[in-house]
């Protein structure tokens, strides 16, 4: 093996893990040609990316030290869907509210005092969940920013609280 195909052999998975440790450091994301831009946090990993059509999608797994070992994942989906005028949003907005009405378990949270957000429970599997939904018009395309997060005992109740801020602030960074 010569000297240039060694270079080679080594300098394609030393790009490839550069280019991952990248990708996991971004914390800028835009759709809809930049038409809706927003900020995640640091740490968050983004596993899947549809940046193209109608709906668009990002999708995060949010570290969760007690869902390791576990099917259960904390995790946070931003969803644009062009509308055809902004009339549209409440309809689009009501359609999504029937969606998560119809999930295994659904139960609206009583003690919920966000009138931006549905929060609600639903199951998943053998585990519950609490989803917030927040919907936003920017132009004529419907924002939707879903943040669900296992229940679990061992789940220490600042990581919760933290999980909770940094998706509205994830939200509050789609309105600036």
């Amino acid at each position: 093996m010569n000297a240039h195909s060694q270079m080679l052999r080594f300098a394609l998975p030393l790009a490839i893990f550069a280019g991952s440790a990248l990708a996991q450091d971004k914390t800028d994301f835009a759709l809809n040609g930049g038409q809706v831009k927003f900020h995640a946090p640091t740490g968050w990993t983004a596993i899947m990316e549809k940046s193209d059509g109608s709906p668009q999608t990002v999708v995060f797994q949010v570290p969760d030290a007690a869902a390791n070992g576990t099917e259960d994942m904390a995790s946070v989906t931003i969803k644009t869907r062009e509308l055809k005028s902004a009339q549209d949003f409440a309809p689009a907005v009501q359609d999504e509210f029937e969606r998560s009405k119809a999930q295994t378990g659904y139960e609206a949270d009583p003690s919920a005092n966000d009138p931006s957000s549905h929060i609600y429970f639903v199951q998943r599997a053998k585990t519950r969940y609490v989803v917030r939904d927040t919907f936003l018009l920017k132009g004529a395309i419907a924002v939707q920013v879903r943040c669900q997060r296992p229940i679990l005992q061992a789940t220490p109740a600042d990581w919760a609280s933290s999980f909770d801020a940094s998706c509205k602030q994830v939200a509050a960074s789609l309105k600036q």
